[in-house]
């Protein structure tokens, strides 16, 4: 977990925007332009005034350094920030600088140079109450501000900055050398003399413009350092920061010098918005102000935001994220250790989008991913997120619906069809038909029907992994090690990254490859390919994709970021922890565009029919599946009946075998009406679960009776999970009323109303 702690110096979550950073005050410039665009003009000109220090000044004199900087100015003009400021200047009404009530501190500071550098520096001090005397040789205030502005506008705004703070004026008093003050008991001076003025030897030296001599902190900046006024009048404000520093620290620490913007200009954001003109004699109208300062783009790094579905839902950034999966992590046995990732860990899609985009090189769902491992080798690894996936992982794999042949007659295989758990579970014929398909190609063509092993990587448990991985290996070899014809992408993707010594390639690559002849089909619409999140950038499989659909007629439209769009929301079987982070993915790739959608990941189309996206699936114009009803969507109870079915069919159309091995009918004839079965799929809950619970119910007898309902209530712990029941007895069936589930734990389970029974009565 350390490395994926350390990545996070990369971020550039608190890098300025590109205005903010050129700028020599650094205004939070997306702070001031939201407020603008509010006509909120008083609390406008606090964000400006706590960064410039003399407002009116600098919205006079300031000669708009982020306008180069602004990237609206490659495509039109850039923000008129200058001209929003000098509006909010002229707009505001409560100017008047808090009076704040602060202890005296301890430290006296001398300032040599009443200019605009020397004064920022004093009212900075000032107001945070250190004893501060102004050394000016001549008989005015302002320097070479007389040169620029009417003295009305500089003075009153220097005189309403000041009007809470005390401190010593010094006019016509001449500092010569530092040992005419030195006596004075002087714990630091700034230097503000202006262009070719006296350094007193602070300039140049090895920490910066800055030097000790005689006990006393020399620092020098301003006009006298080369700057122009506004860069002299920030370098006053940098200063009291450095002499702030010296007094707590003792050390020399001069402001580090100017890094560009790291920020990676994002072009979605950028669309051709013409410049207002003010009209209101040079400042801008209420509605002239709100339009202009909504061209601003809100330049920072959110590609998190953007391209990582769970930091936009939660509206947490990377580094809080970072935070809070380090503290549930870290191994402690206090009771008390708070774990406030776990629920955010098991959300992840698992989609590796924003891993490759980040600019900083934040591997996210990797780290996510490795929280995972380390939450189940701690036993701490909620196990109902995960219960479900597993257990339909191991009905996959088991003598019901698993299936390893090589084709009739042949001993071993060339190729062999890999579905994959779910190609099958929604619809048999999308396995069947394909798989008679490829015999009539290659009749050395093989069959293997298993789970790939990923959910068990996604509950985090590392040596179920390798062992599941080890047994797919097994029955490889068994059939040959043949090259593997690969009908789900993201089982594909697995094992390339887990087992590469296995050859694979994409049912469609094939089906492109070895096709010619398929039947056209009639579509009145255009249609777009979504392509999923472990199909992105493989070029091979989005080009043969797409040439299938447009060689049986398809028009097809791109997404306008092509498969830059993430998970469909399926990843990382997050439905069951966070079922409302699922939908909300699942929501945002439904909304891509108006057009139907063509998948070839079965789990995209079953996640886009749930959202009642019109959707197929690219083997449905091919072998003419769904093509007339593609609206219904299996229950859970009904996808584990399609494998076994699957498995029955294959056996018996291709090798003339009948199948011996099938699950357990429910000693129970069951009533469940549709509202219930569509609860039961949400939940997960499977028909067998209920006959589990009935059994144990009837049983044991432990279950309370309504009679104003004619209903019994019962529960079971199956797992980790307490399923709750509310059945009626119709004659010899049993009326499903209810069900739902929690996973908190019923302790005394012994303790039935108030007698010891036998808890364990299966």
């Amino acid at each position: 977990m350390e490395k994926y702690i350390k990545q996070f110096e990369n971020c550039l979550q608190g890098e300025k925007p590109f205005c903010t950073n050129i700028c020599p005050f650094h205004v939070d410039i997306l702070d001031f332009q939201a407020k603008m665009s509010r006509n909120n003009y008083n609390s406008a000109y606090k964000t400006f005034r706590n960064a410039v220090a003399f407002p009116d000044i600098v919205s006079a004199l300031c000669p708009e350094y982020c306008a180069a900087a602004c990237p609206r100015g490659k495509m039109d003009k850039s923000v008129q920030i200058n001209l929003l400021e000098k509006t909010c200047v002229a707009k505001a009404t409560k100017k008047d600088p808090t009076d704040y009530n602060l202890p005296i501190k301890n430290k006296k500071v001398a300032i040599i140079g009443a200019g605009i550098s020397g004064l920022a520096c004093a009212l900075r001090l000032s107001s945070k109450k250190y004893e501060v005397t102004i050394f000016e040789k001549t008989d005015r205030i302002g320097g070479q501000l007389w040169d620029l502005l009417p003295s009305e506008v500089f003075l009153e705004d220097i005189r309403r900055q000041f009007q809470f703070e005390n401190y010593t004026l010094n006019l016509n008093a001449e500092i010569k050398s530092i040992e005419e003050i030195s006596n004075q008991g002087f714990d630091a001076v700034y230097v503000a003399t202006g262009k070719n003025g006296h350094d007193f030897g602070a300039l140049n030296q090895e920490k910066g413009h800055c030097v000790i001599k005689n006990n006393i902190a020399i620092f020098a900046g301003g006009s006298l350092a080369g700057k122009d006024p506004m860069y002299a009048l920030a370098d006053g404000l940098n200063m009291s920061w450095s002499l702030e520093v010296y007094f707590k620290t003792g050390k020399l620490e001069y402001p580090e010098k100017w890094e560009p913007c790291k920020i990676v200009e994002d072009p979605d954001k950028l669309k051709k918005t013409e410049p207002v003109i003010p009209t209101d004699n040079g400042i801008f109208t209420d509605e002239e102000v709100v339009k202009e300062a909504n061209r601003c783009i809100r330049c920072q790094c959110d590609f998190c935001k953007k391209y990582f579905d769970l930091s936009a839902f939660t509206n947490k950034w990377p580094l809080k994220m970072r935070d809070e999966i380090f503290a549930t992590v870290t191994a402690s046995e206090s009771m008390l250790h708070k774990s406030p990732a776990k629920k955010l860990i098991n959300s992840c899609t698992q989609s590796t989008l924003f891993d490759d985009v980040c600019p900083g090189g934040i591997k996210l769902s990797e780290m996510i991913q490795e929280a995972r491992y380390m939450l189940h080798k701690q036993g701490k690894m909620p196990g109902a997120y995960h219960q479900f996936w597993l257990n339909d992982m191991n009905f996959s794999n088991s003598k019901f619906a698993a299936l390893r042949k090589n084709a009739p007659g042949q001993e071993e295989s060339e190729y062999a069809f890999f579905p994959g758990c779910n190609l099958g579970a929604a619809d048999p014929r999308y396995v069947s038909e394909p798989y008679k398909w490829l015999l009539s190609k290659n009749p050395k063509t093989g069959i293997l029907l298993r789970c790939c092993s990923i959910p068990v990587q996604w509950a985090g448990d590392k040596e179920l992994h390798k062992n599941e991985l080890d047994n797919l290996v097994k029955e490889w070899e068994i059939l040959g090690k043949p090259t593997l014809i690969m009908a789900c992408p993201y089982c594909q993707k697995h094992l390339t990254e887990f087992l590469p010594e296995i050859k694979t390639i994409s049912l469609y690559e094939i089906l492109d490859k070895w096709g010619s002849d398929w039947d056209s089909v009639k579509l009145d619409q255009v249609y777009s390919v979504f392509d999923p999140c472990s199909a992105r950038d493989v070029k091979p499989v989005q080009t043969a994709v797409r040439n299938l659909a447009e060689n049986v007629g398809v028009s097809l439209e791109e997404f306008p970021k092509g498969d830059k769009h993430g998970c469909c929301g399926f990843g990382g079987h997050g439905s069951i922890a966070n079922p409302e982070f699922a939908e909300y993915v699942a929501k945002q790739r439904s909304e891509l565009n108006e057009n139907p959608y063509i998948a070839y990941c079965i789990n995209c189309r079953d996640v886009f029919l749930g959202e009642e996206k019109p959707v197929l699936h690219i083997l449905d114009l091919l072998f003419d599946i769904n093509m007339e009803n593609n609206s219904g969507l299996p229950t859970v109870t009904e996808r584990r009946v399609n494998r076994v079915d699957l498995k029955e069919t294959l056996l018996k159309e291709i090798w003339g075998e009948k199948m011996t091995d099938k699950p357990e009918e429910c000693k129970f004839d069951l009533i469940i009406g549709p509202e219930i079965k569509e609860k039961m799929n949400e939940l997960k809950i499977l028909e067998e679960d209920i006959c589990e619970v009935l059994e144990f119910a009837e049983k044991s007898k432990r279950r309370t009776y309504k009679p104003e309902k004619g209903t019994y209530t019962c529960y079971r712990e199956i797992g980790y999970i307490t399923y709750w029941l509310e059945y009626r007895i119709k004659g010899e069936a049993y009326e499903i009323v209810n069900v739902y589930t929690h996973r908190m734990k019923i302790e005394l389970e012994g303790i039935w109303n108030g007698r010891k029974t036998d808890a364990d009565l299966r």
